[in-house]
């Protein structure tokens, strides 16, 4: 019968390439390390490439306490050192110097979903699945960023594995370009 024809029996064909996207090893801070998933060390590392969809969700869990930012940046933003918008006007996130944020125990879940599909832009941030706070302007191409010092160290999930919290209705997590998956 040729190539063209199956022989009837079932085969698994894979994607091409993991649709969700990684931690970068290029965009952080020397002293933060990357194995997989986990974070841990001193200062900032970026997602592998900005969001390009409408609703992106991704999650991390901490392993290790101490102090930590987790949200959106910019490329240029400066990876050294503490990412706030009081400290950095091109990252919006939420850090542990936040009231609700206090005495973040191993296990826990802090979540960041950004919605681009209106204007202005909004950033809302959960606690184990809890809502926390919400900001509202981010308008640039943005990035997930985690940054970690104090001896924290943290599983950051983008959405290749089960959630530890279900992401909002409407949301999904932060993937490549659609037009790569063709």
């Amino acid at each position: 019968m040729g190539c063209c024809f199956s022989s009837g029996e079932p085969t698994e064909v894979g994607p091409a390439f993991d649709p969700v996207i990684g931690l970068s090893s290029k965009n952080k801070a020397p002293t933060v390390t990357v194995q997989g998933s986990t974070i841990s060390g001193s200062g900032s590392v970026l997602a592998e490439m900005p969001v390009l969809q409408d609703k992106a969700y991704f999650e991390t869990t901490v392993v290790t306490p101490g102090s930590f930012a987790i949200g959106f940046a910019t490329k240029d933003s400066p990876l050294d050192g503490v990412l706030s918008q009081d400290t950095c006007a091109t990252a919006w996130t939420l850090t542990h110097k936040l009231k609700v944020m206090e005495g973040v125990a191993p296990g826990e879940v802090v979540g960041c979903a950004l919605d681009q599909g209106d204007y202005p832009v909004s950033l809302r941030f959960y606690q184990n699945g809890l809502p926390v706070t919400e900001q509202r302007g981010p308008v640039t191409e943005s990035t997930p960023v985690i940054e970690l010092s104090d001896g924290a160290k943290v599983v950051c999930n983008f959405g290749a594995g089960s959630w530890m919290h279900k992401p909002v209705s409407g949301f999904e997590g932060v993937i490549k370009s659609r037009s790569l998956l063709g």
